[in-house]
């Protein structure tokens, strides 16, 4: 959702230092050791009681730490303050170390990783014709020929009077453009440039970096030989990827006959709460930028900003708001400020005996940065494969043997979004993303933090597996991405809701975890609900049935990321349609962003956990103020802070009547929501802590917006965000 310029909100007036305190403080900084300095410099807020052991604040030392890496290359080491710090990373799986032009800020080097490409086979000539290198030309006289004749054939379609329905125009487009995808598919690519730029329909950026064929212009020719174009996928193509040129088609009706293998229990409960409490840390979204230009536009006409190339439309010669050291909010993470969060992490969020200690950890996506809309010959499978071993470096250096149960975001692969059922024929066309599945399931396991029957399966499933903790705990990571709006395979046999087979798996995962006795947690990327804005409708909707029936007895907690903002959705019975306290099954938590863009704070998550239930007992989430990252580059005594911003049963819970030891379970959460109907300040609440405290967030005092929230943490699927006032987001 847009978020728009306002005022600091009073109730957070006190994360931002007071001048004169700021100032006393960094006189005093100056006479401590830098490692001190983090700690001298923090507001103390409010703890809630299980954090009282806890520092309240931590702020970081004035360079990149040091010993995160033991090597960095020349003129980009951490002592420096002009230049993105550059560690010289070595991939744990192919010990290779990744060359310093992959990721130098400036310049961006361009084009010397390009990847093959992958395009269907042609009919014509009954030959393979990918993955090939764009480079290799296979145009001929007769394809060009045909290429010209489908372009001409689509504008007159466009602009001609025989058809006037602007649906019906583009589905008969879309089949001229299935013949050529089966016939000489290496020209479409261009045929899809010509035409987006003669009609406007570019989704990201210019049309070659959309279509073309080192962005996305493979894999949409792909689907468009594939697609049912003149069918229900065609009009799902038109509906997103043509500029809404069709309707969204109604979700399909879900006939659940025989999927489950028996029938759920009488009476099925959650265990009761055993009173013991672990600390379980939640991380999403880093988007780490090691290609973050300090100095750069930080508030640019393109996307993304503060990059070496960056500029502001109205002063194209001139920076107007420099890139800072410690991040901006329209840009992603800076590895100054990744080196501030990995430190402060076990300080402000640790447990255990040391109070810096976590039971274990989950990841819910999303290492990659957003270049996907600007430079498209700058990602590729080199770089993904640098930020997930980068990435993943930093966190294990922050949690030590503590394992991570990580999902891949829709941006942790190449093209981006990207996944292709593994039943596609060819089967180079269902393997084409192996290569990622490969590399992700064996850097976790080289780590120790999935076993090998776990690494077998991911590697060739998806990057998804299933694995039962010490304290046996059955954690399910799933790739979200076939539900994923933006991933071109979705568009193929639209009418089945399980293409990857994904949403089976996890329902026969379920019933072993039933008949066992066991819980489980969920974990992916994208959301299943909320404005249901990033998902698709059917699949969505069948995972809301495998919840409801293994809820609340088996499946504890559901964890997701991508929105980069703190959300939540409820779980009910009978599909959502009678949403009450009573109803109300179970909650898909939705983490912060540790990347500020756009518009939002940094911020990290941990859960209060009890051990025999694994419900979520209370949640705690941590900020750091980008507003304040400018005027950190004006000192050299320390760096961005991280202080606490709230705990969900303190902020949300003080007017409901709900024992210390019982869980924050979808029961409390629909209270929370009516407290919401009762006492509306409290959705602004909400609505400040969704931005984490934002700047730059907007506010949400209109009956519109109130009831759109409400409504929004009530739906746990697309086919319930659809009801809401403002339909699918806003």
């Amino acid at each position: 959702m847009p978020f728009q310029a306002r005022p600091y909100p009073a109730a957070s007036a006190a994360r931002c230092f007071p001048k004169g305190d700021h100032i006393l403080l960094n006189m005093i900084c100056l006479l401590l050791p830098l490692s001190v300095c983090g700690l001298a410099l923090a507001q103390t807020p409010t703890l809630p009681a299980y954090l009282q052991t806890a520092s309240a604040a931590y702020t970081g030392a004035p360079y990149f730490p040091n010993y995160l890496f033991e090597e960095y290359w020349p003129g980009f080491e951490p002592t420096q303050t002009t230049a993105e710090v550059q560690p010289i990373v070595t991939d744990p799986v192919s010990r290779v170390i990744f060359p310093l032009e992959l990721t130098q800020p400036s310049p961006i080097t361009d084009g010397d990783f390009i990847d093959p490409y992958v395009i269907p086979p042609s009919l014509l000539t009954n030959q393979v014709t990918g993955p090939i290198f764009p480079t290799f030309n296979l145009s001929t006289p007769g394809s060009l020929a045909l290429a010209s004749q489908t372009i001409r054939s689509i504008v007159e379609i466009i602009e001609g009077t025989e058809i006037t329905d602007s649906c019906a125009k583009c589905q008969a487009a879309l089949s001229l453009g299935n013949v050529l995808a089966n016939t000489a598919p290496w020209e479409v690519p261009n045929v899809m440039v010509t035409l987006c730029t003669m009609y406007n329909f570019a989704t990201y950026g210019t049309c070659a970096e959309t279509y073309g064929i080192t962005s996305d212009g493979d894999v949409a020719t792909q689907v468009l030989a594939m697609a049912d174009v003149g069918g229900q996928d065609g009009q799902y193509i038109c509906a997103h990827w043509v500029g809404g040129a069709c309707s969204v088609p109604a979700p399909n009706e879900l006939d659940m006959t025989g999927y489950f293998t028996s029938p759920k229990p009488a009476n099925a409960a959650a265990p009761p709460p055993s009173g013991q409490r672990i600390r379980v840390l939640h991380l999403s979204d880093f988007h780490l930028d090691p290609r973050y230009d300090i100095g750069a536009e930080a508030d640019c006409s393109q996307y993304m900003c503060c990059r070496y190339n960056a500029y502001t439309a109205s002063s194209p010669n001139k920076t107007v708001l420099p890139a800072a050291r410690f991040g901006a909010y329209q840009c992603d993470l800076p590895m100054d400020l990744a080196g501030v969060a990995i430190e402060a992490i076990p300080i402000l969020a640790g447990a255990g005996a040391t109070g810096r200690e976590f039971d274990f950890a989950i990841f819910t996506g999303d290492l990659i940065s957003h270049d996907n809309h600007d430079w498209p010959l700058q990602l590729g499978r080199t770089y993904i494969e640098y930020e997930e071993s980068i990435t993943f470096s930093m966190i294990q250096s922050a949690l030590g043997s503590t394992p991570v149960y990580a999902a891949l975001g829709n941006h942790d692969t190449w093209p981006q979004a990207c996944a292709a059922p593994i039943t596609m024929q060819p089967e180079y066309l269902g393997n084409q993303f192996s290569w990622n599945y490969e590399h992700i399931s064996a850097l976790w396991a080289q780590k120790g933090w999935i076993d090998s029957p776990s690494y077998q399966y991911a590697s060739v499933h998806y990057g998804g597996y299933a694995i039962t903790t010490w304290r046996g705990l059955k954690i399910i990571s799933f790739n979200s991405d076939f539900w994923y709006t933006d991933n071109w395979f979705n568009y193929i046999n639209t009418s089945d809701p399980d293409i990857s087979g994904q949403l089976r798996w996890i329902a026969d995962e379920l019933q072993l975890s039933e008949d066992a006795g066991q819980r489980v947690w969920i974990i992916g990327h994208v959301p299943p609900g909320w404005n249901g804005s990033p998902a698709s409708a059917n699949p969505t909707n069948l995972f809301y049935q495998i919840v409801e029936r293994y809820s609340p007895h088996v499946i504890a907690e559901t964890f997701f990321g991508h929105t980069h903002e703190d959300q939540f959705s409820i779980f009910y019975t009978n599909n959502g349609t009678n949403p009450s306290a009573e109803t109300a099954l179970g909650t898909a938590w939705t983490a912060p962003s540790l990347t500020p863009l756009t518009n939002l704070n940094s911020g990290f998550r941990a859960y209060d956990i009890d051990p025999v239930t694994f419900n979520v007992l209370d949640s705690y989430t941590w900020i750091s103020n980008i507003s304040e990252a400018s005027a950190l580059d004006q000192q050299s005594t320390h760096g961005a802070v991280y202080t606490f911003e709230y705990s969900a049963r303190e902020a949300y819970g003080a007017n409901i009547s709900w024992p210390e030891s019982a869980p924050l379970n979808a029961t409390w959460w629909h209270l929370v929501t009516e407290q919401w109907e009762i006492n509306p300040s409290l959705v602004e609440t909400f609505y400040l802590y969704e931005s984490k405290s934002s700047v730059m967030g907007g506010n949400c005092t209109s009956i519109a917006c109130i009831q759109s929230q409400i409504c929004y943490a009530r739906s746990g699927s697309v086919p319930l965000a659809g009801l809401c006032p403002y339909g699918t987001g806003y």
